[in-house]
């Protein structure tokens, strides 16, 4: 009898037995923002100022603090400013009133739109920015904000 030469069976099943576990952790943040958050129990929040919309904002916030047992701690700025803060990852979260076309839009990522207004063609959009390459914090926002907005769950 000739044998063939391939995997055995036994090995594969072994290798994806041991594999399996480090699927928990994703996905990850590089930067451990979800752990930070978890380990201090707040999350530092910037509101861009004139963001209008608080009822959202708050409902966001509130939802964001209940997924993460931890409380917001929100500072106001300007734009350019907290968009910055959160790219370097001196903010965990950044919410505003952004264009669909941000030019940010390369370096944070922004969630689904809470809410749209002006035109279609060009609208403004209520939505959160975090930082480029957490992914696990990133998921967790996107979730809330699509729990949140009726908006958001059709993105």
């Amino acid at each position: 009898m000739i044998e063939k030469p391939g995997l055995n069976v036994n090995w594969l099943v072994l290798g994806a037995t041991l594999l399996l576990p480090a699927c928990e952790a994703l996905p990850v943040d590089p930067e451990n923002t979800s752990q930070k958050i978890v380990r201090d129990r707040q999350f530092t929040v910037g509101l861009v100022a004139g963001t209008t919309q608080e009822r959202m904002v708050e409902q966001l916030l509130g939802e964001v603090a209940k997924r993460t047992h931890a409380r917001p701690r929100v500072v106001s700025g300007a734009t350019e400013i907290l968009l910055q803060g959160v790219s370097k990852g001196k903010l965990d979260l950044v919410i505003g009133e952004f264009t669909k076309n941000s030019p940010w839009q390369t370096d944070v990522a922004f969630g689904p739109p809470l809410r749209s207004s002006g035109l279609k063609s060009d609208p403004l959009e209520l939505k959160a920015a975090m930082r480029n390459g957490e992914n696990r914090w990133i998921t967790l926002v996107e979730r809330a904000s699509r729990a949140v907005s009726a908006e958001a769950r059709s993105q």
